[in-house]
């Protein structure tokens, strides 16, 4: 399943919930000083998994009127699996955000059906339509370093981090 850029950079609450592929590659390089520990009282990040196909126990969301996809009800990766955020570029200079995960976080990645995409939301609201595992991180695309550097902030503010 391959969505467009357009459709990406829609953002939708929390109950409408998107989701993308695992098709890109990952080759990544690091914004210097932007790696952070999530603070307790940051914005709660979610990963869902999603799909194009139906699933039954996946709800339904209407893209357009052409196009549905099905969401898991619950998230696979929560701010509580989390060992730090950071904004990250690939060598195409596309914008990431990275996840780095606890073992439990990896756990529930690695136990995700490979198939299916993501959809990750940032305090209710739709952050990436894309997703993608690179060892015990999830990074998921953001529109440019911009957005990237604000997610980052939403999740770890600096003055909660220090």
């Amino acid at each position: 399943m391959k969505l467009s850029r357009k459709v990406a950079l829609i953002v939708l609450p929390l109950a409408a919930v998107l989701a993308g592929c695992n098709s890109m590659k990952t080759g990544t390089e690091s914004s210097p000083g932007t790696a952070q520990t999530p603070a307790a009282k940051g914005t709660a990040v979610d990963v869902f998994l999603a799909s194009d196909k139906v699933i039954k126990s996946y709800r339904p969301v209407k893209l357009s009127e052409k196009q549905t996809i099905y969401v898991s009800k619950t998230p696979i990766i929560t701010r509580a699996n989390l060992t730090s955020v950071d904004r990250v570029r690939d060598s195409q200079g596309r914008s990431f955000v990275k996840l780095s995960l606890n073992p439990a976080g990896v756990a529930a990645l690695n136990a995700a059906p490979k198939e299916q995409g993501y959809a990750t939301t940032v305090g209710g609201q739709l952050a990436s339509l894309t997703g993608i595992r690179q060892n015990n991180d999830f990074l998921f695309m953001v529109r440019d370093d911009q957005v990237a550097g604000s997610v980052v902030e939403a999740i770890a503010p600096k003055t909660a981090a220090k």
